[in-house]
């Protein structure tokens, strides 16, 4: 999924003062309930209507998330004035991964034809792990259309040693 310039300007600038501020988790915890704020049918309503003002628009989140922050606040009044509060998913997004990335641990989807068992799982995450030398936090999803193998995605990075691609491969030389 591509990441927005604008949801990581933000959560930078969010990363930087949580960091500062020896934070994160606090700020992981509000981005979440920012996020899930901005989802309220009521509130998204209200956003996309030209005739609510900013301040009200600001009343009425204030009003359904009295507990939020004065950071936190701060950063929603920003979100309402440059009608970016669609950008928040994307911001939390962001952020997590820089709080991950901070904290040594890597995300990464590990797709392969078969269910796998715990004792497979292990041994992946513990064979990724001892390559990246980082901590990995894997994501398993199945794909039949595999054929066997698997695809690992570590952020942009594909590694991909499934059957299917191979067979591909080798079809692509056959025909030219």
């Amino acid at each position: 999924m591509p990441r927005s310039n604008i949801a990581r300007r933000y959560a930078q600038g969010i990363f930087q003062l949580a960091q500062a501020d020896r934070a994160l988790d606090a700020w992981r915890t509000e981005l979440t309930q920012l996020e899930a704020l901005l989802q309220d049918d009521v509130l998204r309503a209200a956003f996309a209507n030209p005739a609510v003002t900013t301040p009200r628009r600001m009343e009425l989140a204030r009003g359904l998330a009295p507990e939020l922050r004065p950071e936190t606040q701060n950063l929603l009044r920003l979100l309402i004035e440059h009608r970016r509060t669609s950008e928040m998913p994307a911001i939390r997004r962001e952020f997590e991964r820089m709080a991950d990335e901070a904290a040594g641990i890597v995300n990464v989807a590990l797709t392969t034809a078969i269910e796998l068992d715990d004792a497979e799982k292990r041994r992946y995450e513990k064979a990724l792990a001892d390559r990246l030398g980082k901590t990995v936090r894997l994501e398993y999803r199945r794909d039949p259309g595999l054929v066997a193998g698997a695809t690992v995605q570590i952020g942009d990075r594909l590694i991909d040693g499934s059957v299917r691609t191979q067979l591909d491969r080798l079809r692509q030389q056959l025909v030219g």
